[in-house]
């Protein structure tokens, strides 16, 4: 199989984690097609680099984390637009879910970077160590900080 064939088949694989990172930090649809393009592109310049040393998800996660977190400092230095409502049917949720989905990433959305990217990782059932590498923090920070960060959720969703 060839580099192309292997990084095609791999971004099939994980095409769904991808889009759940690029819609935690988005603000509309368009933005996140656009954070997936840039994931895609920033995958694909370092797949060739890749090692096999960690797993290939937390090499996705860690890769599109932080082209995510990127792609929002270099915006920042744009001007601001307002954002639409984000499409969440691009999750294969059912009808009775939506609404609550909708109202977690909207609360999610008021959190920091490094809140969302926690809480993202999270909500995706990593593990504390598994979180701990993806981020470069220690596995006690991620308990206390995930502990702050439920909290935070819930005054959030409280007010």
């Amino acid at each position: 199989m060839n580099l192309k064939s292997e990084f095609t088949e791999i971004i099939e694989n994980y095409k769904a984690v991808i889009y759940k990172v690029c819609y935690v930090y988005a603000q509309d649809k368009d933005e996140i097609n656009d954070y997936y393009q840039e994931i895609l592109i920033s995958l694909w310049r370092s797949y060739p680099k890749f090692r096999g040393e960690s797993k290939i998800s937390t090499w996705i996660y860690k890769v599109s984390l932080n082209t995510c977190i990127t792609f929002i400092s270099k915006k920042k230095r744009k001007p601001s637009t307002t954002p639409l409502s984000i499409d969440v049917t691009l999750f294969e949720d059912s009808e009775a879910n939506k609404q609550e989905i909708e109202e977690l990433y909207k609360l999610i959305n008021r959190l920091e970077k490094m809140e969302k990217t926690l809480i993202l990782l999270w909500l995706e059932e990593k593990n504390y160590d598994e979180i701990a590498e993806i981020t470069g923090l220690t596995r006690s920070n991620v308990a206390v900080k995930l502990m702050r960060i439920k909290n935070k959720l819930k005054e959030l969703s409280n007010e």
